[in-house]
């Protein structure tokens, strides 16, 4: 396929497909500066007075520490009995949260706008112009010639809304689920660190429970057992008791 070709052809599809990627590049740069802002090491600054009371914390910024100078009438931190301490609070870049944003943004605002125009054309179009039979086989007969322009093709016909809403939700489990799973072991960590001995009172019982069950079961089908064999001979025994009783009768009338 010529480059000329597949431009025209791209075109056709996809008009302004040259503008609108650089919109989303933007979109993506502006996602990642946006990351890599909020993963920036901070410094956090604590105050403490004499008594070793907390009286001051926050980030770092002279303009707010000498404000809080100022408003409290402190000359000198030092000289007046507090300790001031620096920590500092390292945060790693977020990649799940760039990866997930920067996959749910750009296609919550593809949906959007074609929400916008089906609803536009759905108000204010109401006359749908007849596609023309013969156009559209030469069409389709022209987008059929090679590999790419039939890959291109397929992937026009697909339901963008559906696709685009599993990716979507894809992305968000992937940014969520982590975070909800690491808080719940933490809750139930502390959960079960603060009601241990009422766990292990529960689970003892529960245990407990458990075994006089599986005695009782035990002593039931035994019992069971016991029973059916003593049916079991009681029926051997009259059966065989009526054997007999058939060949003396038998006997006795031979015997006549």
């Amino acid at each position: 396929m010529s480059e000329q070709k597949l431009r025209k052809l791209v075109e056709k599809r996809i008009p302004g497909l040259v503008y609108i990627i650089t919109v989303f590049a933007m979109i993506e740069f502006g996602i990642l500066v946006a990351c890599m802002v909020t993963a920036a090491n901070q410094t956090r600054v604590t105050v403490y007075d004499a008594s070793q009371t907390l009286v001051y914390e926050d980030i770092y910024n002279a303009d707010a520490l000498a404000e809080f100078r100022r408003v409290s009438g402190i000359e000198n931190f030092k000289d007046e009995g507090f300790t001031v301490a620096r920590t500092l609070v390292e945060k790693p870049f977020p990649t799940r949260t760039w990866v997930a944003l920067s996959i749910c943004v750009p296609l919550l605002l593809i949906l959007f706008v074609a929400f916008v125009v089906r609803v536009f054309e759905d108000v204010f179009l109401f006359r749908k112009k007849t596609p023309d039979k013969s156009d559209s086989d030469h069409r389709e007969f022209d987008f059929e010639e090679t590999r790419f322009e039939k890959m291109f093709s397929t992937l026009g016909r697909l339901n963008i809304y559906s696709l685009g809403a599993t990716v979507i939700v894809a992305a968000f489990l992937f940014w969520m689920v982590p975070d909800l799973l690491i808080t719940i072991g933490k809750i139930s960590y502390q959960t079960i660190s603060q009601l241990k001995w009422v766990l292990l009172s529960l689970v003892l019982v529960g245990g407990i429970y458990v075994i006089i069950q599986a005695f009782l079961s035990y002593k039931t089908k035994i019992a069971i057992i016991e029973q059916q064999s003593e049916i079991q001979k009681n029926r051997d025994r009259l059966a065989i008791e009526a054997r007999q009783g058939a060949r003396l009768l038998e006997d006795k009338g031979g015997d006549h």
